[in-house]
């Protein structure tokens, strides 16, 4: 049986930054605030249902 080496490096802070991508803050504050709005969700046992009829969305 062979051993697979798997290589790990520390995060800065931004994944986003991390790979490099462009605009990596922009797309950090907009994950962060996802997260936020499914805690909050979650928080309140809304349903999909729910939040759309909230949010005037399908």
């Amino acid at each position: 049986m062979t051993q697979e080496i798997i290589v790990v490096q520390a995060s800065n802070g931004n994944v986003f930054a991390d790979l490099g991508l462009e605009n990596s803050d922009e797309l950090l504050v907009k994950a962060e605030l996802a997260r936020k709005i499914s805690n909050m969700i979650t928080q309140q046992q809304m349903t999909q249902a729910e939040v759309a009829k909230l949010l005037d969305i399908d």
